[in-house]
């Protein structure tokens, strides 16, 4: 053989060098084999193309059958563009050669030469997909960010993010070594259901549970003007410039002529309030509270830990049913700061129980020239006994007791965002607000322009007509019964077994507890779907409902007349596929 020639796949036998200097070194499967990249990379070059690459591209087609190029890759487990290169007519790398060779039960020298005189090809599949159950190489991330799993996700996930995601869905495949199925459905399963989990969820619910106020669904609805005046405040709104109002300015414009309190403030929530009194007015001292006012708040968080925090030291005084005023008074010392009382709206209790009033202890603080705070909690800027209610703790009613400050949560009865009002003595207002803590429980413009819609509704006088809780709270239980009496009849025309009963509810946002509101209700049984489908169908469609003795329930109690078409629609196309 002259030098230069490119030797044939016969006429180099292992052991045996070509003349000439460039090297054949042999790969694990004969006869493939590649020039030593060191030396004539020309002399390679020429023998790679004697290999009868052209017709490497038939032999592949054979194997495909009725597979697409993506088919086929995905049955090998490789690249899509690996398979491109057989079917360009060019060698495919060894790793790709070998794959074919072991998938497809081919030999390596009839991918690249032929079938032999005698020899029977390789015959294609039929119509079906090969067992990839005895691979054990791993997917690429290109075959799983294809399937068809994932389809929906691309349009609120980017490609490199889902790459990201499959990689390690991959990783965690190889790691649990599982045999025996294709692994790319069960990790584009995995990698969507990752994805989905970054998409926004629904913000607007009709709120059907009947619990007015509830804190696991965004606590008060908004009247429109908070809403209307929230959106405006996206663009550019006066937060702090010189020649504008102060960013709070407004808000305690208008609670001052609500209140008649001499200033007022707003915190991000009433517990950031209570955080900043403390620390702002009795740091390092005590606060006397009554033992049955230490209640905690939700989730582990107790006031005695939230007073704490800033420094001040907790004495209680009474028990737990009951307080007397000579227990707050002999437990005033050199080292208190602060009388605390806190209206316990989150539980109920009766039967053998006392407590002190608010003038009382507006009296005892101010002769021993002490500071008195009055926490209502969920408290009311209007009087609901004059509806016909139960009583509810009113800012109004703090002020004229004495107290020196006044807290109260605004996403609550009063139906605004979730934020803290404070309202009370100028000097006080002005001594937390200067504080350092204040800065951290400073509201953001967004929270701030809801909230002036909602007191502006109060300063109109339409209170009792507009804001959403009221509304809810003084619906005659009639109207429940005649909307609840008309759904539930187009409910049963449109093929659902639907009940129309009456009920009992509560207002909830820890708001009037123990108090009953007679409610109507529909308990509707779905022809086709469980009560859990049910429940899950009407909640991808924005309604939120109860679940009790097999069936869905709808409470009127919390729905608003104007959304009982929402309601309705959502629940009657309940059987068709949600988007």
């Amino acid at each position: 053989m002259r030098l230069g020639d490119a030797p044939t796949v016969n006429s180099v036998k292992r052991g045996a060098r070509p003349q000439g200097r460039s090297e054949v070194r042999f790969l694990t499967f004969p006869p493939f084999f590649y020039w030593d990249q060191s030396q004539n990379r020309g002399t390679a070059m020429l023998m790679k193309q004697q290999l009868e690459a052209i017709s490497i591209a038939e032999r592949i087609r054979s194997l495909m059958g009725r597979d697409t190029e993506a088919a086929f890759a995905h049955r090998l487990g490789i690249a899509p563009h690996s398979v491109a290169v057989c079917l360009q007519g060019r060698v495919p790398d060894p790793g790709t050669l070998a794959r074919i060779s072991e998938v497809c039960e081919a030999s390596l020298d009839w991918l690249l030469h032929g079938a032999r005189d005698g020899e029977v090809e390789p015959a294609a599949p039929e119509d079906k997909t090969v067992d990839a159950a005895a691979r054990t190489v791993p997917p690429p991330p290109s075959l799983v960010v294809n399937h068809t799993a994932l389809a929906g996700v691309r349009g609120f996930v980017n490609n490199p993010l889902l790459v990201d995601i499959a990689r390690q869905e991959i990783q965690q495949w190889i790691r649990k070594g599982t045999k025996g199925k294709d692994p790319v459905p069960e990790i584009a399963t995995r990698t969507a259901r990752r994805a989905r989990a970054l998409s926004l969820p629904r913000r607007s619910c009709v709120n059907a549970t009947g619990i007015i106020i509830h804190t696991g669904w965004g606590n008060a609805p908004l009247h429109l003007e908070a809403r209307e005046r929230l959106i405006t405040a996206t663009g550019a709104s006066p937060t702090g410039a010189a020649e504008a109002l102060p960013r709070m300015e407004t808000c305690a414009r208008l609670l001052r002529a609500l209140t008649d309190a001499e200033a007022a403030t707003i915190t991000t929530s009433n517990a950031a309030s209570v955080l900043l009194v403390a620390g702002a007015l009795a740091a390092g001292r005590e606060i006397v509270v009554a033992a049955r006012d230490l209640v905690e708040i939700s989730e582990g968080a107790r006031i005695s830990d939230i007073l704490q925090a800033v420094g001040a030291r907790v004495l209680s005084v009474g028990s737990a049913n009951c307080v007397y005023l000579a227990d707050y008074e002999r437990a005033i010392s050199g080292q208190t700061a602060m009388l605390l009382r806190i209206r316990v709206s989150n539980m109920a209790s009766s039967g053998y129980i006392a407590h002190v009033s608010g003038s009382d202890l507006a009296g005892l603080a101010r002769r021993h020239n002490l500071f008195y705070l009055d926490n209502l909690g969920g408290g009311s800027l209007v009087d609901l006994t004059k509806r016909g209610m139960p009583e509810c703790p009113t800012l109004q009613q703090g002020i004229k007791d004495g107290a020196d400050l006044v807290l109260a949560s605004g996403d609550k009865i009063i139906s605004g965002p979730q934020a803290g009002i404070i309202v009370g003595k100028k000097e006080y207002v002005q001594k937390v607000s200067k504080h350092v803590l204040a800065r951290t429980c400073r509201p953001g413009k967004l929270t701030l322009s809801a909230l002036e819609g909602t007191l502006a509704v109060y300063v109109a006088g339409r209170a009792w007509d507009e804001i959403p809780t009221l509304r809810l709270l003084r619906c005659p239980e009639n109207e429940l019964s005649q909307r609840a009496t008309a759904i539930g009849k187009a409910l049963s025309a449109a093929g659902m077994e639907a009940i129309v009963a009456a009920d009992a509810t509560e207002c909830g946002g820890a708001v009037l507890p123990g108090i009953a509101f007679p409610t109507w209700t529909i308990q509707i049984k779905h022809p086709r779907l469980t009560e859990d489908q049910l429940y899950d169908v009407l909640l991808a469609r924005g309604v939120v409902a109860r679940r009790a003795q097999g069936r869905v329930i709808l409470d009127f109690r919390s729905v608003l007349p104007e959304q009982d078409s929402l309601l309705q629609h959502a629940v009657a196309g309940s059987g068709e596929p949600t988007a």
